[in-house]
């Protein structure tokens, strides 16, 4: 499972206040408008917003790649 924290900016402000701040990442898919990420919130409501809206938590027990910085 990954997380992610939404960015506290904007039109993110609406879905914190009503939703909260952490996701679960059900999906990354490719679109017209670059890549989005298909979301749910602790009371199961879903949606999809923009990567660049949000920034992925790593696992601290998934081991990274050789190459990682």
């Amino acid at each position: 499972m990954r997380l992610c924290k939404l960015v506290k900016a904007g039109e993110n402000m609406k879905i914190i206040s009503e939703h909260g701040l952490y996701a679960e990442v059900i999906e990354l898919f490719e679109s017209p408008s670059g890549y989005k990420a298909k979301l749910k919130f602790g009371d199961d409501w879903k949606t999809e917003l923009s990567v660049k809206r949000l920034r992925m938590i790593q696992d601290p027990n998934v081991q990274r790649s050789p190459h990682a910085i």
